[in-house]
């Protein structure tokens, strides 16, 4: 099915090692092909000078942060995404897949963290809610599968151990009930697979 309408904003989202680095480069270019304008193929945080910086405060292990300073610093990188690369992007009809939004937060931050869930919702839907996806895809994956695919030094969050990362997916589970328009996809699929039910999810068929 050939994709028609406007540019949308849509994430891909899920625990470290879910796939979704993967998926959203893939589907990016699935879109690109489809609309024939080039999808914005974006990360959180990061993607801006700003969010780049903020990344690396975040993830690096030099330095012990709660889940509030972790909630704040992830906002303000979201804020800055979204002003500077989201919104112009939409305004030229460029579509725009985004790795990670609120539901990360809110499932490493309120969940997994233990800050209180409507506190998180408040701070991230009044600071770093504008223009908001038109479409949050999860891709769900038991979390000690996922921790077998990932490679490399673990960052400052991973390092935390395969029980948090129980917890995080616990905290997916969770936003996608307080959100049902969320799409759950088995994340742990062949990547193929995955790739043709993200495009489904988003109307653009096989």
């Amino acid at each position: 099915m050939a994709f028609s309408g406007g540019a949308r904003f849509i994430v891909l989202d899920g625990i470290d090692g879910c796939g979704k680095s993967t998926q959203a480069r893939r589907l990016a270019e699935s879109l690109t092909q489809a609309r024939g304008v080039p999808a914005l193929h974006l990360r959180e945080p990061g993607s801006t000078k700003v969010g780049e910086r903020i990344r690396e405060l975040l993830l690096s292990r030099e330095h012990e942060l709660d889940p509030g300073v972790e909630l704040l610093l992830f906002a303000a990188a979201r804020r800055q995404t979204l002003r500077e690369l989201v919104r112009p992007a939409l305004a030229q009809g460029r579509d725009v897949v985004c790795e990670r939004f609120h539901a990360s937060t809110f499932a490493y931050q309120a969940i997994a963290g233990g800050l209180p869930e409507d506190d998180v919702l408040a701070v991230l839907l009044r600071w770093a809610d504008d223009p908001r996806p038109d479409a949050l895809i999860l891709l769900d994956i038991d979390p000690a599968a996922a921790a077998r695919r990932r490679d490399g030094p673990e960052d400052r969050i991973e390092a935390k151990g395969l029980e948090f990362q129980r917890r995080v997916a616990e905290g997916y589970r969770r936003f996608a009930q307080l959100q049902p328009s969320t799409v759950v996809i088995d994340g742990s699929a062949s990547a193929d697979q995955v790739a043709r039910a993200v495009r489904r999810a988003v109307g653009i068929g096989d």
